[in-house]
């Protein structure tokens, strides 16, 4: 075996979403990299199939987001049948259209959405290396050793200042690492089906059924294709449930639903993980997407987190490895990723249990007690606007916030409204009158680095932050008018102020004066270069 090396900044493990994106946002900020994957051949299925409004944000930052909705579906109602009877409905059209550009669920197939990162990827100049395998690593205080197989069989050893974990729920990254995977795996036996099959259900939207013997989801794809995901109950396993002959057997019978399945091209049966890393990083070691955590298939968050992971830390490791920060920022990586992913991982665990479980109580809550409930509230969420923004926030992932965290303390200056995003947020989606045209304050975020939004009508000479943040600061003056006044007033800014916003889209510190010395102040102690 011949062994070479090879230097780069990051090796990145792993060629699914959250290593793409991964890979797409070094790429932006002009960082070495190399990506490889095990597999000889990326995913043709449909895999995670949902992206939500907070990854569309990003994408649409990356200039590929018309792209994903040329290729995708969005999902225009949900519709929930019990036992059989009719189906009751929400409707999903531009219901949030106040709180985000993409006001919906869009349903691309995961083969779409990685070929879409891997073209980005390539735009710059990268490629992906297919049938290279991750054998062995060793980091110290500098750098991180990798050993590598190579799709001719020979060994490569690779010297990274650091290691990106993308390689999966099994990670090989984590193991070696010793680092616990809490939580636990239900025993309960699922099935995902990729078919054409001819249905009497609209194709743009999703259905739900539930009845004694199973619970099913019907999720349209292009071509008059459908994804097709459920649980194996007792009644399935006894017809050889874990074929897919005999899941093509009883489907029709125990889910209650008119349909035949036809020859898939894509199944697969599971179980449900609830887990996540005692910790997302050790020393120059890092763990993103299902490598950091894994969700149940319900509220389709697991991989939508994955790409947060990704573009929460991507910049991170651009200003250390570019020297324009200390190596303590990588530490709130950790500190911010993991806790919203706790979260998620408890509440869709609990709906989870609540659908599919076979006990008794989860069963008559299920089939007699639920049909009720949402036969009366969802016409309240159809009808209440605040209930409605509420649900789509958490499911949309666009509530994730950081503001409680120590790193965000006392950096809000002056008195704000209390409704008024706080540092740590989103930057929320606004819209408002600009020079004549009208803009959305997130179109203004597509630079790779930070943005600092000034609002005032004086002039003000912003020439030295400008020269001393060279290449990781923009500056843009927002004059106070009739057009600006609906983003003044969201923002809380009476007459004069700023808000600084990360490269994540979030808001790193605001005031309502002035006086952008403080800034400095602020990105020194941020970024650990205090002078």
């Amino acid at each position: 075996m011949q062994y070479s090396t090879q230097n780069t900044d990051v090796l990145i493990v792993g060629a699914g979403p959250s290593g793409l994106m991964m890979a797409c946002q070094l790429a932006r900020y002009g960082i070495r990299f190399r990506i490889i994957d095990k597999k000889d051949q990326p995913t043709a299925c449909s895999g995670a199939l949902i992206l939500q409004a907070r990854s569309l944000e990003i994408f649409e930052q990356m200039n590929i987001a018309d792209k994903a909705m040329q290729e995708g579906i969005i999902a225009r109602k949900i519709n929930i049948s019990f036992n059989g009877k009719k189906a009751l409905s929400l409707n999903l059209k531009n219901k949030a259209a106040r709180l985000t550009q993409f006001p919906y669920i869009l349903m691309l197939e995961q083969s779409k959405t990685e070929q879409l990162l891997a073209d980005f990827i390539k735009s710059f100049g990268f490629t992906i290396e297919r049938k290279t395998e991750l054998l062995t690593f060793s980091q110290d205080n500098e750098f991180v050793t990798s050993t590598m197989q190579l799709p001719d069989g020979s060994k490569e050893t690779v010297t990274s200042s650091y290691l990106l974990a993308a390689d999966g729920g099994k990670s090989l990254i984590r193991s070696v690492l010793n680092i616990p995977f809490l939580g636990n795996t239900h025993e309960l036996d699922l099935f995902v089906i990729d078919t054409k099959t001819e249905v009497d259900l609209s194709n743009e939207e999703i259905h739900f059924s539930f009845t004694k013997n199973g619970s099913t989801g019907l999720f349209p794809l292009k071509n008059r294709r459908w994804r097709i995901d459920g649980s194996i109950t007792n009644m399935l396993k006894d017809k050889e449930s874990l074929s897919f002959i005999g899941i093509k057997k009883m489907y029709a019978k125990s889910t209650l639903l008119n349909i035949e399945l036809q020859e898939p091209e894509w199944f697969s049966v599971f179980h449900s993980n609830q887990r996540y890393a005692a910790m997302f990083s050790l020393n120059r070691c890092f763990l993103i997407g299902d490598a950091a955590h894994l969700f149940s298939p319900v509220g389709a968050q697991g991989m939508n987190s994955g790409l947060q992971d990704a573009y929460n830390l991507a910049w991170k490791l651009s200003l250390v490895i570019h020297k324009k920060a200390s190596e303590s920022l990588l530490s709130t990586y950790n500190t911010e990723r993991q806790p919203p992913s706790k979260k998620i991982i408890s509440n869709t665990d609990r709906a989870f249990q609540l659908i599919s479980s076979t006990n008794f109580m989860a069963k008559f809550i299920r089939l007699r007690i639920a049909p009720g409930v949402l036969k009366f509230l969802l016409p309240i969420i159809d009808r209440n606007r605040v209930l409605g923004d509420f649900l789509f926030k958490r499911i949309s992932q666009i509530s994730i916030s950081y503001h409680k965290l120590n790193s965000f303390r006392k950096t809000s200056r002056g008195r704000f409204p209390i409704r008024t995003p706080k540092p740590g947020d989103r930057l929320p989606f606004i819209k408002f009158q600009l020079h004549g045209k009208e803009v959305n304050i997130q179109d203004k975020l597509k630079q790779a680095g930070f943005q600092l939004f000034i609002f005032t009508n004086q002039a003000i000479d912003y020439s030295k932050i400008e020269e001393t943040y060279k290449g990781i600061l923009s500056i843009e003056v927002i004059p106070f008018n009739q057009g600006t006044a609906p983003l003044y007033k969201k923002l809380g800014i009476r007459n004069k102020g700023y808000y600084l916003i990360r490269p994540d889209m979030h808001i790193a510190c605001r005031s309502n004066q002035s006086n952008i010395d403080e800034v400095g102040k602020f990105l020194d102690n941020y970024l650990g270069n205090k002078k």
